[in-house]
């Protein structure tokens, strides 16, 4: 559903103020669908664990959950978020696990994917002490995303990635969890990448089956290649050459079901989707207050914020419109700026505008990851979230108040 409508995006202005969000659910189940169907194509044991830390909005945490996605989750607070909103099935990845989130994960029956000796350590103690503990316990993978030249794929071009197992701990850390009687039920290949290209996951993919020939790991049960992919994008965005879902799904099962280890033992391949299924879910909109002219250029000065659309500071403009704006006025080359006393507080850089009135609201798209989870309490009120399906609206995140900022503190 497109929202051209200024009465409608005007009576909303009207009982919640801005700037606001809307979230679109019909898209998030459009897009979780579509990825897992990609793979379903061609092998029928796929899950999906969606990535809390993209976007943990609980009312779309609790799509994925009816869907019967599984809540991937890398941190105390995500696994609290996880356990309170009744995810019966939770994946916790991340790097550090303290010893009692690790007992809380083990009694919700989470599948968790260690990262470091000291929770090879741990999870190995508790296995002492309670021999009758049941555990599904898996091994981060470090993948090594470097080209014959030299050239890496690993996010922000880095030589090596911190995250997983390297080749020199592993053989050590499996047997100690072999000795422990703990069974190795998960295998997590997931490596941020800067281009999110196709041959990555093969490149992830071969390396997770090596292992699993190596090592013996016979009792994998979830074969899990983590997310980082594109895919769903709001309109206006330019996909030539953007990857889909059925690019990825794919170049993982050729690689996997070519393998003789992958046939034999038939793992649940576990695709961990963020970005990839929420972009196009949040819109953005905000108030048009005052243009200003500094010299050569013209500020348009709205009531929102960078740090409510691009909170990381990417220097790309998101797709954008003036609702209800009168298409016939003479455009203007602008910046568009935020409300804060910040001179980065840069929404739209350099971009052509219908010349826009205060009163005339800007709508901003592909907002959905990574913005809300990510933006701060910054001399703003974190702003409404209303979803809107089948013609109604709901509040699912009220505006931010004083309270909310107080209550945390010892006044």
């Amino acid at each position: 559903m497109e929202l051209k409508n200024h009465n409608l995006i005007k009576s909303i202005e009207d009982e919640w103020g801005t700037p606001f969000y809307l979230m679109f659910p019909d898209r998030y189940r459009n897009n979780l669908s579509s990825f897992l169907d990609a793979f379903k194509k061609r092998y029928p044991k796929i899950i999906a664990g969606y990535s809390f830390k993209t976007n943990y909005v609980p009312g779309l945490c609790e799509i994925a959950k009816l869907m019967g996605v599984y809540a991937e989750v890398v941190s105390d607070m995500e696994l609290d978020l996880a356990i309170k909103l009744g995810f019966e099935n939770i994946i916790f990845n991340g790097p550090i696990k303290k010893k009692n989130s690790l007992i809380r994960a083990i009694n919700h029956n989470a599948i968790i994917n260690l990262d470091s000796e000291y929770e090879v350590d741990t999870v190995c103690q508790l296995k002492l002490a309670h021999p009758d503990m049941q555990m599904r316990i898996g091994l981060r993978l470090n993948v090594h995303l470097i080209d014959d030249d030299g050239n890496s794929s690993i996010q922000c071009g880095l030589k090596h990635g911190r995250f997983g197992f390297p080749k020199l701990l592993l053989s050590r850390n499996i047997e100690r969890l072999r000795s422990a009687g703990i069974s190795i039920c998960s295998i997590h290949g997931h490596t941020s990448s800067c281009d999110r290209a196709v041959i990555n996951y093969k490149v992830i993919t071969d390396y997770m089956i090596s292992v699993c020939e190596d090592y013996g790991l016979n009792d994998v049960e979830y074969f899990n290649i983590g997310g980082g992919f594109f895919g769903a994008a709001p309109e206006g965005m330019d996909l030539t050459g953007r990857y889909t879902y059925n690019d990825y799904a794919n170049v993982v099962l050729d690689s996997a079901l070519s393998s003789p280890w992958f046939t034999q033992c038939q793992p649940s391949i576990v695709i961990e989707p963020g970005s990839s299924v929420v972009s196009n879910v949040f819109e953005y909109y905000t108030k048009v207050f005052q243009l200003k002219q500094i010299g050569s250029k013209t500020f348009v000065i709205v009531d929102g914020s960078v740090f409510d659309v691009k909170p990381t500071m990417h220097q790309g403009n998101l797709p954008h419109s003036i609702i209800g704006g009168n298409n016939l006025a003479s455009e203007i080359e602008c910046d568009v700026v935020g409300s804060t006393c910040m001179e980065k507080d840069i929404i739209l850089h350099d971009v052509k505008l219908p010349y826009a009135s205060a009163g005339e609201i800007l709508q901003i798209k592909g907002v959905g990851a990574y913005t809300i989870s990510l933006s701060p309490s910054f001399i703003n009120y974190l702003a409404p979230i209303l979803s809107i399906e089948n013609g109604s609206i709901r509040l699912i995140r009220r505006r931010q108040v004083l309270d909310d900022l107080l209550n945390i503190y010892n006044l």
